[in-house]
C-alpha cells in the first residue's frame, strides 16, 4: 500500500490539473489587475518547486534545466522574461509526469534527512516527508491562484 503522503500527492496534482485543464489556452499568459503573475507563471512555479525544494535537498537529479526553472522561481514573473518561456502544453505534461517521478524517486526514503534543513514559523522541514508535505501545501496555494486569475478574466 503506497504511502499517504503519496496519495495526497496524487490528490494535489489531479485537483491542480482539473483547475489548469478548465482555462482556455488564450488566457494563460494575461496578467489581470492586481496580479503580479500569469496561469503558465503560476504552473511552472508548482513544478519547479519540487525540483528546487526536494531534488535539491536531496541530491537527486531533477529532469528540468536550470533555465527552466529560473522561468519560474521565486520573485519572478512574466514581466522580466527575457527569453521565450516553457509552453503551457509542456508545463501541463510535465506536471502530469512528476507524480509519479516524485514516488518512484523517493518511495522508502520519506524518512531520509534532507541536505538543508529548512524552518517555516514552526514547521520544521527536515526529512523528504516533510518537504513533500511543504510542497502539497505549497501547489495547493497556487491552485488556489490559478482559480483567482481564471476568475478574474471571468472564465
Amino acid at each position: 500500500m503506497a504511502d499517504a503522503i503519496f496519495e495526497q500527492l496524487r490528490f494535489t496534482r489531479v485537483y491542480t490539473l482539473k483547475v489548469l485543464s478548465s482555462v482556455s489556452k488564450e488566457s494563460v499568459d494575461v496578467i489581470p489587475a492586481g496580479f503580479n503573475n500569469n496561469i503558465l507563471w503560476n504552473a511552472g512555479h508548482v513544478l519547479g518547486a519540487y525540483e528546487q525544494l526536494l531534488y535539491a535537498n536531496t541530491g537527486d537529479a531533477g529532469q528540468l534545466s536550470k533555465e527552466f526553472i529560473d522561468f519560474f522561481k521565486g520573485g519572478t514573473k512574466p514581466g522580466d522574461w527575457q527569453a521565450e518561456p516553457p509552453s503551457y502544453e509542456e508545463i501541463v505534461t510535465l506536471l502530469e509526469q512528476q507524480v509519479e517521478q516524485v514516488i518512484s524517486t523517493y518511495e522508502g526514503r520519506l524518512d531520509e534527512i534532507i541536505l538543508k534543513e529548512m524552518k517555516l514559523g514552526s514547521f520544521e522541514i527536515k526529512t523528504v516527508r516533510d518537504m513533500i508535505s511543504f510542497n502539497i501545501f505549497h501547489e495547493g496555494l497556487h491552485a488556489g491562484l490559478i482559480n483567482g486569475l481564471k476568475r478574474s478574466l471571468r472564465q
